[in-house]
């Protein structure tokens, strides 16, 4: 089944896991009409209200730092409709930055996550839940972190857990540090099996299709002691640590994902470099990189496809091959390679902050300002040519 929500990682960097998609060509290089931001977007969460792809009505759910959107009042949260213009109804505010965006799987919530204290002018410290339609604050959900550093940086939705990464050392009262698993209808933290302990903050957070694994990137050299560099997986039913151990370097993870299938791993790191690792193939060791690739800047957000994969950040180039592709670029996943695919992205040194795909387009977050010739500010949207 199509889930309700496509990931955007996020890093800034919001990412919850989709069922199998369907084949993507290329997407077209010139945006939709849509509604521009006022501001940077850092997330962006997908609800498809019928779950089918097919129909391309896709909702889409921003979070960031920004005053407005498509000429609408928005603080740092707004809806995009299908239409490409900003949903007039949900306007939920929050006083601090929004990092990540979430759904549950029926598409009737929307989680946010971030640096902030309030929600619609009521406490909820960095993590809370907002009506999919109206935005008004789900007052019977609260799962507060807490902490020296107790920012949500990602969210992700797995049947009724909600996977919150970040740098926090409770939630809920409860103590968990840096990723913990909340029941999506009740924010009553799993207090029984799932107790990771990473020695680092989580910086991003995916699940696999089948709900079996929790993947994280970030600042981490372990988890439950165990040696694992920047990015690992543990187990959704005990939070213990897989034999999945990668091999690359270069510093903490800045973005990690998943092909459809969850048959191949992907992260990127603060010295430049993507890697990508396949995981079930009895004849490849999953620890060593399939491949990898340096860009000029940061890759700060990943979305794949079965046959296609998209990377987003503050780059100019893939140096590997000396290929310009100014803050995105198309990339085979099975070999690295990057396509022709070229959007001509704009504005600041920032760039793409977030990307998302709903079977037939491909959703941009950040704070570029344009695509060519073409003035989009904020958020962006192509779709699907071929």
């Amino acid at each position: 089944m199509f889930s309700r929500l496509t990931p955007a990682l996020g890093a800034g960097l919001a990412v919850a896991l989709v069922a199998p998609l369907p084949a993507s060509a290329t997407v077209s290089t010139t945006p939709d009409v849509v509604a521009k931001v006022a501001g940077i977007v850092h997330a962006v969460g997908l609800v498809d209200p019928d779950d089918n792809p097919a129909t391309v009505d896709s909702k889409a759910y921003l979070g960031g730092v920004f005053t407005a959107v498509g000429g609408q009042a928005r603080s740092n949260v707004a809806m995009v409709k299908a239409d490409g213009k900003v949903d007039l109804t949900f306007k939920p505010t929050t006083n601090g930055k929004v990092l990540a965006v979430a759904a549950s799987e029926d598409g009737s919530t929307v989680f946010l996550g971030g640096t902030f204290t309030e929600v619609n002018g009521t406490p909820r410290a960095n993590l809370a839940a907002v009506d999919a339609v109206t935005g008004q604050l789900v007052e019977t959900w609260q799962a507060d972190t807490g902490g020296t550093t107790p920012d949500v940086a990602s969210l992700a939705v797995k049947g009724s857990v909600l996977y919150v990464g970040g740098r926090f050392a409770t939630i809920d009262s409860t103590n968990r540090k840096r990723l913990a698993a909340v029941n999506t209808a009740t924010g009553v933290v799993d207090t029984t099996s799932f107790r990771p302990n990473f020695n680092g903050g989580v910086r991003e957070v995916v699940v696999s299709p089948d709900g079996s694994t929790v993947f994280a990137g970030g600042a981490f050299t372990a988890i439950n002691n165990q040696p694992r560099l920047a990015a690992g997986a543990v187990s959704a039913a005990t939070g213990a640590p897989t034999s999945f151990s990668p091999s690359g370097s270069g510093g903490n993870a800045v973005s990690v994902a998943l092909s459809p299938t969850g048959d191949r791993f992907f992260y990127s790191t603060e010295n430049n470099t993507l890697f990508a690792h396949k995981l079930n193939d009895p004849n490849v060791n999953p620890n060593n990189p399939a491949w990898s690739i340096k860009t000029s800047g940061n890759t700060q957000a990943i979305v794949a496809v079965e046959d296609e994969m998209w990377i987003g950040g503050h780059f100019s180039q893939i140096v590997t091959g000396h290929i310009a592709r100014p803050f995105v670029a198309s990339i085979d996943p099975v070999d690295g390679s990057v396509n022709d695919w070229n959007s001509q992205c704009v504005g600041g040194k920032i760039g793409v902050w977030a990307l998302a795909h709903d079977g037939k387009r491909l959703h941009l977050g950040g704070a570029f300002t344009g695509f060519g010739t073409v003035k989009q500010r904020g958020y962006a949207r192509f779709t699907q040519i071929g």
